[in-house]
């Protein structure tokens, strides 16, 4: 269970990851551990602050809670400048979280930074730019986590979503008032901002060769760290050391720091005995349940981790079974970790009376169960052949040109088949879904695809009609040219319709010609929204 401190640390870190990316002035809320130093200046400047943060009330998120806490925040400084008791009240971290708006308001720059706060804030930008997936996910559990204990004490918690994720709610603790339910709003506005980072990954995985980090932050000179551009998976046997493996693939035991780093390998780099956690209770479906502390006190939260692979054993299942976490909740009265597997749903075979058991290896470590990555200096090389699938084999050439995604339904949700498998989209029918998520995406909206979709002229002036329909126009020739599925845009007409009864709108009634030599024409019509 994530406590205060971890949940409002794992937000500031997600809000500067995304103002490193953008270039976005800092706050202190961004970097919380510069507060704490700040006590002197809060104390002291208080009375020349206050006044341009009362103007910035307005334009803040939340201006109400903005307002109140600066009330707040006042009646502190006046109480704690004689209070003799307490060097640092701000040394306190709750103070962050009772005056979050204020903080969220000063501007980093603002501020003369000690050399020590320099420091730290170097510190901080070094270790958010080099994040991974999986620290964004361990970000992720943090508020997650957070979030539901705090709906539990609000009584805002939902069954529904309790019975999916397997969870019992604590009592409420008080009624929510308007502020409460904000913090919460801020909590989900978190949670949200990490999908989002999730869902565009590359972006950030991508950009970080592990060979050039450990090469820029290696301390030693004599440490000889090469340059690689791709990798074979091997079997990692039984006795294997990673000295012998360098001597055997790379011609030289001295390297084996080269595969260490290729597969993310922490001390003591190789684990085969691991350790035997039993399981709490009989497992089910595809959760097995942890006891919180091991039989020596130990905290088991500490040995499990989202995407970590495990092996599940029993008398009756000897042998093991290999899965990979996908998610980890800790249930907030018994402490017990409630574990979600990959693979099938079957996991009640694994009963206490069994002696059911999960083996875990340390973290960041190898073993024979396992493959690891050798690195090479050959590029792989491109053995991509365009297939056509054997349904299309005898199609027309359009269809074919079609190609073949995943289906989606008319609100974007993935459509399965009756065996529960992804459906696909093909022929004429791919043609109808690429020219519809054309139309429903806003230009730009796609960070990593900034050509694709259809402009947004909502907000545009009204004494300019002409000019929108041209930019419609514009727009749609544009994706569709761009497009090797379509021929052209055979008939295009855009009309504006101020309806009394609605908003107005462009009404777009279009024809687009199939690619491939085919006669094959596909209606659209559709409007565009304009206020």
């Amino acid at each position: 269970m994530a406590t205060a401190a971890q949940a409002y640390q794992s937000i500031a870190n997600v809000n500067l990851w995304f103002k490193l990316q953008s270039g976005d002035q800092l706050l202190l809320t961004d970097v919380p551990a510069i507060i704490a130093l700040r006590w002197p200046y809060f104390r002291d400047t208080w009375n020349q602050l206050l006044p341009n943060l009362i103007n910035q009330i307005t334009s803040y998120t939340f201006p109400d809670l903005f307002k109140q806490q600066l009330a707040d925040f006042t009646n502190f400084i006046n109480i704690e400048r004689n209070n003799s008791a307490v060097l640092n009240p701000l040394a306190d971290l709750s103070t962050l979280y009772r005056f979050y708006t204020v903080f969220d308001n000063i501007t980093i720059k603002s501020i003369n930074l000690s050399n020590q706060e320099n420091l730290l804030l170097t510190n901080t930008i070094n270790t958010v730019q080099n994040y991974t997936k999986n620290d964004f996910l361990q970000l992720q559990n943090n508020i997650i986590s957070y979030r539901d204990t705090q709906a539990d004490v609000l009584g805002l918690t939902d069954p529904t979503y309790n019975s999916t994720m397997n969870r019992s709610a604590a009592a409420a603790q008080k009624k929510p008032a308007i502020s409460d339910i904000q913090y919460l709003l801020t909590l989900e506005s978190s949670i949200q901002s990490i999908d989002f980072i999730l869902a565009n990954l590359f972006a950030v995985d991508t950009a970080v060769d592990p060979f050039a980090l450990a090469i820029a932050n290696a301390n030693n000179p004599d440490v000889a760290i090469g340059s690689y551009s791709s990798g074979q998976l091997v079997r990692f046997n039984y006795g294997d050391t990673l000295e012998s493996l360098a001597y055997r693939y790379l011609g030289d035991p001295n390297r084996w720091l080269d595969i260490a780093i290729a597969n993310g390998l922490q001390p003591p780099y190789i684990d085969e005995v691991g350790q035997a956690v039993p399981l709490e209770a009989n497992g089910s479906g595809l959760q097995i349940n942890i006891a919180g502390t091991d039989s020596n006190g130990n905290d088991n939260s500490e040995k499990f981790y989202v995407n970590q692979t495990i092996f599940l054993q029993s008398t009756s299942s000897p042998f093991p079974d290999q899965r990979s976490i996908t998610n980890i909740h800790q249930i907030p009265v018994s402490g017990d970790l409630v574990i979600t597997l990959n693979g099938s749903s079957n996991l009640s075979i694994y009963t206490i009376a069994d002696n059911a058991y999960v083996r875990v290896y340390a973290p960041h470590t190898v073993n024979s169960s396992l493959f690891i990555l050798i690195p090479s200096t050959q590029p792989l090389p491109n053995n991509r052949q365009e297939t056509i699938p054997w349904f299309l084999a005898k199609s027309p050439e359009d269809e074919k040109r079609a190609g073949i995604d995943l289906l989606l339904s008319e609100t974007d949700d993935l459509v399965f088949t009756s065996n529960h498998d992804l459906s696909l989209s093909y022929g004429l029918q791919n043609d109808v879904q690429a020219i519809r998520l054309k139309i429903v995406t806003e230009l730009g909206e796609l960070i990593r695809h900034q050509g694709f979709g259809l402009v947004n002229v909502i907000g545009s002036k009204n004494n300019d009609i002409d000019g929108v329909k041209t930019s419609i126009i514009s727009s749609l020739t544009n994706q569709i040219s761009q497009d090797s599925r379509f021929d052209r845009i055979e008939t295009l007409n855009v009309d504006y319709v101020a309806n009394l009864n609605a908003a107005p709108a462009f009404v777009v009634n279009m024809e687009v010609r199939l690619a491939g030599g085919s006669n094959q024409v596909i209606p659209i019509s559709f409007d565009v929204n304009y206020t």
